[in-house]
């Protein structure tokens, strides 16, 4: 049946009608009642305010006496809340209050008349509301009704009520409530009956493909399902403590051994809660790295103490990388935290005793040099070359041997914090002429080049920078035997003076750039081969740089040379900077 065929309705029955738009559903209406009303029939509209305005206009403009009609009790305009909230109990209709209400309306409306037409918008609403089964009860309870009254029932439902495969089964049992169903306008507009069974045929491939396309995403979402609950199962099982969080760093997952080893619970650590955790020593650090790698993607490493239940700091490495989209878009975060108290005090011991025996070397060095002094000013009076040449040899160890011990006694400060820092504004363009200058009058293997300039005036320790630029300097010679040229690029930018030092030898493969700086790390090639020196140096400089809010890293491909660079940062100077 469509909407020309109206005025063959006047056996009883209860047929739906589904609509894409509010026009079409009046312009259905409108013949519907416009129908009954011409037949000398009843009309009963149970609807909402604008659709029986709209109506009411419509029937107007086809020349019907509409007020007249309502006077006589031929028509009949009710509003479909207000008829609701007079038999619905608990969000469900009540049957009994229903048939009495409904059911005196169409009894005082029937009465002269054949036939009785109803629009009733009252499943609709319950519908719209999100109150299906209320919906189906109701379309029951209207068939019931009808084993009672004579009429006919135009129900109408909005198609895009029914998105998605979950109404599946219940828009299957609303066509079964109804003796008719009428489709949309999109279909029912179709003039020639081709026109519909090609409508038809496409509506059945598109029904089989969303069939195929339901059943590949069940599929898929299992999958999903499945990895989740593995994925879920090893965070929770592992002894290591795992979070995720959110692209602006808030933590939204913390497994369970967080919970346990901390005694709070998730709510009480998501989000930044977990700061609260933190040693008070370590805490306002923590959060400026975090901070960091939130803003630039880089990966996040990081030692600091957490306190557990019992009340006590343990030592936690925590580590975090970035997962990123298809676009490279940061999409979550990734981390872990481990355990390191116990390796942590073993360090303090190992410190304590390289403290104390650098302090009990540094003396007899310290005499044994200046007895070397002597000897050699008396073996040069006496004129004795080859005594003079095993003096110099053993004065050449000796300085290595004194460097040494200068350089543990200053990691054991640093990891005290007592490492002295003379703060000054000073010309960074100046520190590096005169230490380039310095280690070029002392090496004839590679030539020492400066490339840029900045005009700034930097606030630090000038001796401590210029212990790092030593540090890399000597490094870049000392790893490039087969090339001959070192090159200190010195740059800036908003915030920052860049010094970089680039050599051209055996570079440093990508599996060692983010250990390299860390206490006593060598760096170990494919054969097994390790590198002299004990790992202090690039530890020294990193300290060093990090105490002046500044930032260093290395760039660095196996067999194609190394650019170590560190930041300054451009700001004026102020009494205890350094922390």
């Amino acid at each position: 049946m469509t909407t020309a065929s109206w005025s063959g309705t006047n056996e009883p029955e209860h047929f739906v009608q589904f609509c894409e738009t509010d026009a079409f559903l009046v312009n259905s209406l409108s013949e519907f009642i416009g129908t009954a009303l011409r037949q000398g029939d009843a009309g009963i509209v149970i609807a909402t305010q604008s659709h029986r305005e709209s109506l009411e206009e419509r029937l107007k403009v086809d020349g019907l006496e509409v007020a007249a009609a309502r006077v006589s009790g031929q028509y009949v305009s009710i509003d479909a809340a207000a008829t609701l909230s007079k038999f619905m109990v608990d969000g469900s209709p009540d049957p009994e209050r229903f048939a009495e209400v409904i059911g005196s309306i169409i009894t005082r409306t029937a009465k002269g008349r054949c036939h009785v037409r109803i629009f009733g918008e009252l499943v609709a609403l319950l519908w719209a509301d999100g109150k299906r089964a209320a919906a189906l009860l109701l379309e029951e309870l209207w068939n019931d009704l009808a084993r009672t009254y004579s009429f006919s029932l135009f129900c109408a439902y909005p198609m895009q009520g029914f998105g998605g495969e979950v109404y599946e089964e219940e828009f299957t049992e609303i066509c079964q409530q109804h003796s008719r169903v009428i489709p949309a306008e999109s279909y029912t507009a179709l003039a020639s009956p081709d026109e519909r069974l090609r409508v038809i045929t496409l509506l059945q491939q598109k029904a089989n493909s969303l069939e195929v396309e339901i059943a590949e995403r069940k599929v898929a979402e299992e999958a999903l399902k499945e990895t989740e609950a593995r994925l879920r199962f090893i965070t929770e099982s592992m002894p290591q403590k795992i979070f995720t969080a959110q692209p602006n760093g808030a933590i939204d997952y913390f497994n369970p051994q967080w919970t346990e080893f901390t005694g709070l619970s998730f709510e009480e650590i998501r989000g930044w809660g977990w700061t609260q955790l933190i040693h008070p020593d370590d805490v306002e650090e923590n959060i400026r790295s975090w901070q960091r790698s939130i803003d630039t993607g880089e990966p996040f490493y990081f030692e600091h103490r957490f306190r557990g239940a019992d009340g006590v700091y343990r030592w936690h490495v925590t580590r975090a990388i970035p997962m990123r989209d298809a676009q490279g878009k940061i999409v979550t975060w990734i981390g872990s935290n481990t355990d390191i108290d116990e390796q942590k005090r073993l360090e303090e011991r190992k410190d304590e005793f390289i403290n104390m025996a650098s302090h009990e070397l540094k003396t007899p060095v310290t005499s044994l040099k200046g007895f070397t002094q002597v000897l050699q000013s008396r073996f040069k009076k006496r004129g004795d070359g080859e005594t003079l040449r095993f003096l110099t040899i053993m004065d050449t160890q000796l300085n290595k041997l004194t460097k040494l011990i200068n350089d543990l006694l200053d990691v054991s400060k640093m990891q005290h914090g007592k490492l002295d820092y003379r703060e000054d504004l000073f010309d960074l363009n100046a520190l590096v002429q005169e230490i380039v200058g310095n280690l070029q009058a002392g090496t004839s293997t590679h030539q020492l080049l400066i490339d840029g300039t900045t005009e700034v005036q930097v606030y630090g320790d000038r001796d401590r920078i210029g212990q790092v630029l030593i540090n890399l300097l000597t490094n870049a010679i000392k790893y490039s035997p087969k090339a001959d040229m070192v090159i200190v690029h010195i740059s800036k930018d908003q915030e920052n003076a860049i010094v970089s030092v680039q050599d051209f030898g055996i570079g440093i493969a990508a599996a060692h750039h983010g250990q390299i700086f860390e206490r006593f790390y060598q760096v170990t090639d494919a054969e097994g081969k390790a590198y002299s020196g004990l790992g202090m140096g690039l530890y020294i400089c990193a300290e060093i740089i990090k105490r002046h809010h500044g930032r260093i890293w290395v760039e660095s491909t196996k067999d194609h040379g190394s650019t170590f660079s560190f930041t300054l940062p451009l700001r004026e100077g102020k009494e205890g900077s350094f922390h």
